[in-house]
């Protein structure tokens, strides 16, 4: 049992290290004393009341801004959008103009206000303490505003976002459009209007498309804005490699697990995947199928955030979109469809013997196999490979 004897003080390394685990907001400070501008970033502000509105606001000793709020008695809080960690870096930076290329606009009690903040708050300081090496200013909020958006977020010494249910909804639908071609190559993006078509904020539109860049499915054009680019051939096979190693992920974990109700189901749902005849035969709708047959074997986990993130990486779309302009037979089609299924064949049997170096072999032949397919439909086409 720890005993306050036995206690050892923090040193401020292992602290710093500690609470950086704790994700806050973004805001910038500001004030007015002799004519003069202030302002600062700063993490550690509270709300500490509703009846009256106040807050809690710490700033160093050592902040010409701190000093001049304990001068004047007045300040602002400038809580940060999403998008704006450059305006955070600026006011972080000590001497020169921090104002500069900003927006500001004069507040009720003289101290600037961030034009395009989130939200900002007018505050009276009615008490000034001091904890440490701080100063910590409790203040009457005497006024405030706000406008829709997302706040920025600091965690770990860096800045970002928070992850919104509607921003993963939007990153989902703009990402199948990018893959499914039903945004144009080459054209610039207008952001406004595609956060207006899927019905979105603005900030959850940037951010889907800020994780396209990652994807290497959209990149950045000289101004800033955002350009879908073609898919190639490296992209889908790192799409394979990815969801090869989920696929073989499940398979270590649930090989020889699986309960005879889920192979009953497994066995149905294989059976109903087989590819429809010549006559009737579409390679789009039979993908669809694939995807969700795929699905059944990753459902095996019950891990929804893996079956998520298998979803997200969906190869059969960038299949289509690659071989959308092929000059091949639909009896040739098929005869892929055919391997498809003869590969969900092999994993049922593994599945069912429990061997688990057969479905891992079958994954990998399978990934394989996709590759030489696209390849086969891209120099039909008389692309390149």
């Amino acid at each position: 049992m720890t005993t306050r004897e036995t206690m050892r003080r923090l040193d401020a390394n292992e602290f710093r290290d500690v609470i950086g685990h704790f994700a806050s907001g973004v805001t910038i400070i500001t004030a007015v004393h002799e004519g003069q501008r202030y302002g600062t970033t700063a993490s550690a502000v509270s709300s500490l009341s509703l009846e009256p509105p106040m807050l809690l606001v710490c700033l160093n000793k050592t902040s010409t801004t701190g000093q001049a709020i304990g001068a004047a008695g007045r300040f602002a809080v400038n809580i940060l959008r999403e998008d704006q960690p450059d305006a955070a870096i600026q006011f972080a930076m000590k001497g020169g103009d921090k104002f500069e290329g900003l927006k500001i606009t004069q507040g009720i009690s003289g101290a600037p206000l961030l034009e395009d903040a989130l939200a900002t708050c007018e505050c009276r300081v009615v008490e000034d303490v001091t904890g440490g090496t701080h100063s910590v200013f409790l203040a009457e909020v005497d006024h405030a505003s706000a406008q829709p958006g997302a706040p920025l977020a600091y965690f770990r010494g860096r800045f970002g976002r928070l992850e919104l249910e509607q921003d993963e909804s939007a990153f989902r639908e703009i990402r199948a459009r990018v893959i499914n071609r039903q945004i144009p190559l080459g054209e610039p993006l207008d952001l406004d209007r595609l956060a207006q078509q899927l019905n979105v904020p603005r900030g959850s539109a940037y951010h889907a498309l800020t994780k396209l860049l990652s994807e290497g499915l959209v990149r950045r054009t000289g101004d800033g804005g955002f350009v879908v680019v073609p898919l190639t051939l490296d992209a889908l096979q790192e799409a394979l490699r990815a969801r090869c190693a989920i696929e073989l992920g499940v398979a270590e974990t649930c090989v020889g697990l699986v309960t005879a109700e889920q192979l009953s189901d497994l066995r149905d749902a294989v059976n109903e995947s087989y590819p429809a005849p010549d006559a009737s035969f579409d390679m789009r709708t039979h993908l669809v199928k694939y995807q969700q047959m795929n699905e059944r074997f990753i459902e095996l986990a019950e891990c929804g955030a893996l079956l998520e993130a298998y979803r997200r990486v969906d190869t059969p779309a960038m299949i289509m979109s690659l071989t959308a302009a092929r000059a091949a037979a639909r009896g040739a089609d098929r005869d892929a469809a055919l391997d498809a299924y003869q590969h969900h064949v092999e994993l049922l049997h593994a599945y069912e013997t429990g061997d688990r170096e057969a479905v891992c072999a079958a994954v990998e032949r399978h990934s394989r196999h996709t590759i030489t397919y696209t390849k086969r439909y891209l120099v039909a086409a008389g692309g390149q490979v």
